[in-house]
């Protein structure tokens, strides 16, 4: 067995957060380590020291298209009703025009055919199956309900792909409006202004400071435009890199996140609907509660909403019930009666709902709110030009 390290970051018993390293065979296993050393693990990652390495996750990723995982999934379901798994992969293979859809595929049959189980062929595209989806294949094959959990599965990505996509159509107009803003404004500082600055020079009519200002900019952004561009790259991918590798860092800034007007408001309610709709299906496909938790936890990309979620399962571990004051309040009456009638899939999926139309909710606000806040901008920007260039019009005048 090959030994991998894992980076983690995750709370001790008195709720101090440590970041450190371990080796071990899997995630699995290294999650069992922690836990066995009194530590609920927030963050894991397997340390990746080649860049060449990540590079090729990412590529596996962006050539797969995030459509397709569920789309699989769908397809597996309806095949495995008359046919073997063996079968199906090589009746997908067969249909596949996509070659990095193809060479998946085949690396699952491959490993298949030497008699891996499909969860263990899956292991090595960890940047297309998620851990959740891999535990999940695993108890599928252990329980034989492979055709009727992989259904459940295609359903709920689905779910979370139209989603994803939702918001981010929502936020494509105000960045549309942020770009043709900057665009604008560099057309007149670097373009308009200097012809009137100009005339005015040729006058002898000293110009007003503000558009000494506004020429200054346009001078400086011209003469250092590389410089200006390749801090700015420096400074975006430090930061990616710092919140990436540290857990400490990322814990930090996704619980400002949460806190931050509207958009805060947006992603939390975004995340609650995710793990709410996993943990329903996780506890309707046979799973024991407090792995539910744990797998629920893992679908989550908020660091601070996963720690919830593990404080939750530690509580459920020791006896207590899965209603907590740490959950938001609209939603703590629904679970508290969900285990007390024992319809805690039910109240989850109501919780789920719930979050959902407020997401939609959210989103629809998002044109609106970038149309008045980008106007007002633009309207700005547009005043501060105008009046640079009227002033020394004005001067002229007297």
């Amino acid at each position: 067995m090959t030994i991998k390290k894992y980076r983690y970051g995750a709370y001790d018993r008195a709720k101090t957060f440590q970041e450190g390293e371990l080796s071990a065979e899997n995630e699995r296993e290294a999650y069992i380590i922690l836990q066995n050393q009194g530590l609920i693990a927030v963050d894991l990652k397997e340390s990746k020291t080649r860049i060449s390495d990540k590079f090729a996750e990412y590529l596996e990723k962006f050539s797969v298209g995030e459509k397709w995982i569920h789309l699989f999934f769908r397809q597996l379901a309806t095949t495995l009703d008359v046919m073997n798994l063996k079968d199906a992969l090589n009746l997908f293979l067969l249909s596949t025009k996509d070659k990095a859809q193809k060479g998946i595929i085949q690396s699952m049959l491959e490993d298949i055919e030497l008699g891996k189980s499909l969860a263990e062929a899956m292991e090595k595209h960890k940047s297309i199956f998620s851990y959740n989806i891999i535990q999940m294949m695993l108890i599928a094959q252990r329980s034989g309900r492979m055709q009727e959990i992989s259904d459940k599965l295609a359903e709920r990505l689905e779910k979370n792909y139209k989603a994803r996509k939702k918001l981010q159509s929502a936020l494509y107009y105000p960045l549309f409006v942020l770009v043709v803003a900057i665009i604008s404004m560099t057309i007149i500082i670097n373009v308009v202004l200097p012809t009137f600055a100009g005339f005015f020079e040729s006058q002898g009519t000293s110009l007003p400071l503000l558009t000494q200002i506004f020429m200054s900019t346009a001078v400086f952004i011209s003469e250092n435009i590389f410089i200006i561009i390749t801090l700015l790259l420096v400074v975006i991918v430090g930061c990616m890199w710092i919140y990436k590798t540290s857990a400490t860092v990322r814990l930090s800034v996704d619980k400002f996140i949460l806190k931050m007007p509207f958009i805060g408001r947006l992603i939390s309610q975004r995340e609650w609907m995710n793990a709410f709709g996993s943990l329903s299906f996780l506890i309707e496909s046979g799973v024991q509660i407090d792995e539910a938790i744990d797998m629920a936890a893992r679908s989550t990309s908020n660091q601070y909403i996963r720690a919830i979620w593990l404080e939750v399962k530690q509580e459920v571990e020791h006896g207590g019930q899965i209603h907590s004051e740490i959950f938001p309040p609209e939603y703590q009456g629904l679970i508290t009666t969900g285990e007390a009638s024992g319809t805690l899939p039910d109240m989850l999926r109501r919780c789920e709902k719930m979050s959902e139309f407020e997401v939609e909710e959210l989103s629809s606000q998002i044109p609106v709110k970038a149309e008045i806040f980008g106007t007002l901008f633009v309207g700005i920007i547009v005043a501060l030009i105008v009046f640079s260039v009227i002033l020394p019009v004005l001067s002229i005048n007297v």
